[in-house]
């Protein structure tokens, strides 16, 4: 696995950083060149810009507090853009990854993962205002449920239920009362079913 392909991927990062700062600048093996960023007055590593894919394009910037990573932003199609940030913890475990789904430096998706590196959330602004409006829930990294506010009230009017990759059933909250009126059950064999809740 390459770098980029591990940063890629959200893993290895700490670990990665860690060599990178023993470089200083230069060339480390298997990459391009590393800029070093210190606070003037504390003398502390703050940021590492590094070329992930050694093309002379710096696309990878890692903060940092002194040796532990805060946070990485990536431009993984080397268009100038930022299109994904990674968060970590004081654990140096990743927390939380955000995306771009339009490519254009703006965060509209955040996937939260376990301390095993298993998906266990993706938070969506459907409409990319920075609003959360869907959440997607996984199991074992296996999306089971999801919940949603499909007409930005601030309050979900939607609800999804998985079984495996297939979608099984929608819950809708046609009447704004906060809970699901309608449901629509989508069997093995194709056939759909609506059902009238009270």
């Amino acid at each position: 696995m390459s770098h980029l392909q591990s940063l890629r991927a959200g893993v290895g990062i700490p670990i990665l950083i860690v060599g990178l700062t023993s470089t200083a600048c230069g060339t480390p093996a298997g990459g391009g060149r590393v800029e070093p960023v210190y606070d003037d007055a504390t003398g502390r590593l703050q940021l590492l810009k590094y070329d992930a894919n050694g093309d002379g394009t710096i696309d990878t910037w890692s903060y940092m507090d002194g040796a532990r990573v805060v946070r990485i932003e990536l431009d993984s199609d080397q268009n100038n853009v930022i299109d994904r940030w990674e968060y970590y913890g004081p654990d140096r475990a990743i927390e939380k990854v955000g995306a771009s789904r339009a490519g254009d430096n703006t965060p509209d998706s955040w996937a939260f993962y376990d301390s095993g590196g298993t998906i266990t959330k993706l938070e969506l602004s459907m409409h990319r205002n920075g609003t959360v409006d869907r959440v997607d829930y996984y199991e074992a990294g296996v999306r089971v449920r999801a919940e949603e506010d499909t007409n930005a009230d601030g309050r979900i009017d939607k609800w999804e239920v998985y079984d495996g990759t297939r979608l099984a059933a929608v819950s809708l909250d046609t009447r704004q009362r906060g809970r699901p009126d309608r449901r629509v059950v989508y069997a093995q064999d194709g056939t759909v079913r609506l059902e009238e809740l009270p």
